[in-house]
Order: C-alpha cells, then sequence, then structure tokens
C-alpha cells in the first residue's frame, strides 16, 4: 500500500491521499464521512478501501465534509468547496461517488461538467429506496435518544455474510464506550441529518450529466434498491449499469476484485 497523506483542504475540508500513477481520482465518501473526520479516524483504512477497488495507475484523493458544518449545510455548499478543490488542487479528474457521495457527484458532475473525465456512482443512485428512507428514520431517531451504539449498529450492519456482520457486532459493542470520542457531537451530526437528510431527489441532476458514467450496485442493497440503480441509468444519458445479484450495500468490501475489474473496463474504455 501506498504511503497516504492527511490533512484539510480549504481549512475546513479532510482529505486522504494516496496511489500513484498518471490519472487522478477524486473520491466522494459516504455518509460516515459526515459523522467522523476521515483524517484522524483510521485513514490508511479508508485508503486501502479506495485502493482495492480503484485500478492501478491511478493518485487518488478522498473528500470528505466538515466536521463542524454550519447550521443549514446543503449540498451546494459541499458542491462548491468541491468544485474549488478539483479546480485548484488536482483539475479534471475521475469523479467516485460513494454512497451518500454519490448524491454530491451527480449534482458536481451536473453543475461543473468541465472538472469530470468520467464519473462512477458505487453502491449509489440518484433516490433511495423505500427500505433505505425507513433505514435513515431508524437512525435519526438513535440520534435523537443520543443512542450512538444502535445508531451506528443499524449503518454498519450491512453485510451479506453474517458472520462479518456478527464480528462488527462485536466489535462495536466492545468499544461501544469509546464511540463519543470517534464521532463528531452527536448535535452537530443531528443537524447535519436535518439539513442534508430531507433532499434526495437527484433526477434533474442525473439527466443533466455529460460525463460517461459507471452505476455499480447490489440487488441486495439496503439503501439502493435495484430499481432505483436501473432509474438512475436510464437519467443518465451516458451510462452503463453494473448490478450484481444479492449483494449488499458492502459490495465494494465483499466484492472488491470484481468490483475493481468492471470499473478498471470502464476506465479504460475509449
Amino acid at each position: 500500500m501506498n504511503p497516504v497523506e492527511t490533512g484539510l483542504l480549504l481549512g475546513r475540508i479532510p482529505y486522504i491521499k494516496g496511489g500513484a500513477g498518471t490519472r487522478t481520482a477524486v473520491v466522494f465518501f459516504g455518509a460516515n464521512a459526515l459523522f467522523q473526520r476521515l483524517d484522524r479516524t483510521r485513514p490508511r483504512d479508508y485508503a486501502r478501501m479506495v485502493e482495492n477497488v480503484l485500478p492501478a495507475g491511478h493518485a487518488y484523493y478522498i473528500l470528505g465534509y466538515e466536521a463542524d458544518p454550519p447550521p443549514g449545510y446543503t449540498f451546494d455548499r459541499i458542491v462548491d468547496d468541491f468544485a474549488r478543490i478539483v479546480r485548484d488542487v488536482t483539475g479534471k479528474a475521475v469523479v467516485i461517488g460513494v454512497s451518500f457521495g454519490g448524491f454530491v457527484a451527480q449534482r458536481f458532475a451536473a453543475e461543473h461538467p468541465d472538472l469530470v473525465d468520467k464519473l462512477v456512482l458505487l453502491v449509489s443512485a440518484h433516490r433511495y429506496s423505500n427500505e433505505g428512507l425507513r433505514k435513515l428514520e431508524r437512525q435519526e431517531a438513535y440520534m435523537r435518544r443520543g443512542d450512538l451504539y444502535g445508531f451506528l449498529k443499524d449503518m454498519a450492519l450491512l453485510f451479506r455474510r453474517p458472520w462479518y456482520n456478527w464480528m462488527l457486532r462485536m466489535a462495536l459493542w466492545q468499544g461501544r464506550h469509546k464511540l463519543a470520542a470517534r464521532l463528531n457531537d452527536p448535535r452537530v451530526m443531528l443537524r447535519t441529518y436535518e439539513s442534508l437528510f430531507r433532499d434526495f431527489e437527484n433526477a434533474s441532476y442525473a439527466r443533466r450529466i455529460a460525463a460517461d458514467t459507471l452505476i455499480v450496485g447490489g440487488t441486495g442493497d439496503q439503501f439502493f434498491d435495484a430499481a432505483a440503480f436501473e432509474e438512475t441509468a436510464q437519467l443518465i444519458p451516458s451510462s452503463r449499469l453494473r448490478l450484481f445479484h444479492g449483494e449488499t450495500h458492502m459490495l465494494p468490501i465483499e466484492r472488491r476484485a470484481d468490483v475493481r475489474e468492471a470499473i478498471a473496463r470502464f476506465l479504460d474504455a475509449r
């Protein structure tokens, strides 16, 4: 694994930099990056996750979100910040939106086509499924009760393999007394949910995406079902869809070699 660099861009956006090569990928991470600082909480683990699915020959930046966002934190603010970073730091790049980060990536690609080489939506679609919306409601309820263990358990126990979920459940339980130190201020987390997790309709942005786009997902995803993935592929003019039967939201971890191959074929295609 290549060495990683961490820090803040624009003085407030956590990042992880790694990899090496002639092409650059910028990764917009999932919702967990809204609730903990990527550059302080296991940055090498996040870098390894990206390197497991990103083909060789790519340098990459993983972008997180503000640890103390202002009230009314919006997608527009996130997209504007990421556009400044890509324009000033990396230049035109492959953009990979992971889960919640895919919502940001769709808006980014629609608003800033000059900054996107190709777009990958990894376990992400233009909308959540009904099951996904119910999970978000449960997670918000856990936060309102101050139950960080219940919140993380609902957010993370998503593997297809039961023993993966069992191992993660045990790790969460054993570390339950340290969760508050790992996560952002619960009040800020709840405020973030209230400002961002109300606006999920990205169809108007998806239709405006000009970049070649790959959508990768599993038919058993707990947040985005097969219908959501298929609708997204129909909305984006130049897109292709790679669905893995029975795989869950943890597809990039449980089938990383297959996901890497699908992304490599897409990025190499001319």
